[in-house]
């Protein structure tokens, strides 16, 4: 890396609009209020904070309970992305964003079963 020019490797949300499109009910458990600052809502962004609210016990009942299997794999693959970034290891990363896909892809479908977003239905 050079002393002017830096290389940076990272993952961001081309499109955060089809965010919503895929994952809906995911987005309203995730973005509901409070949500304290303004703020991009890509995929590593709705993992954040479903992974916090699930954390702390905020979501609602069925939500907590029915989502900690998907929620959890989303969050350690989250984790792996940042650390597979951190070593400009695109392989491990890619795979780690596939992860945090197929874990929401499974929330959203086990959310839409528990009707857990009212009016998408």
């Amino acid at each position: 890396m050079g002393r002017t020019l830096q290389i940076r490797v990272s993952a961001w949300t081309f499109d955060p609009t089809e965010v919503e499109k895929r994952w809906p009910r995911l987005v309203a458990l995730g973005f509901s209020p409070p949500v304290l600052l303004a703020q991009e809502r890509g995929v590593l962004e709705l993992t954040d904070h479903l992974v916090d609210r699930h954390g702390m016990g905020v979501l609602p009942e069925p939500a907590q309970q029915a989502l900690t299997g998907p929620i959890r794999r989303a969050g350690a693959a989250r984790e792996r992305l940042t650390a597979a970034l951190a070593e400009w290891n695109a392989r491990a990363a890619n795979t780690a964003t596939d992860d945090i896909e197929e874990a929401l892809d499974e929330a959203e479908q086990e959310a839409r079963k528990l009707k857990l977003a009212p009016g998408l239905d």
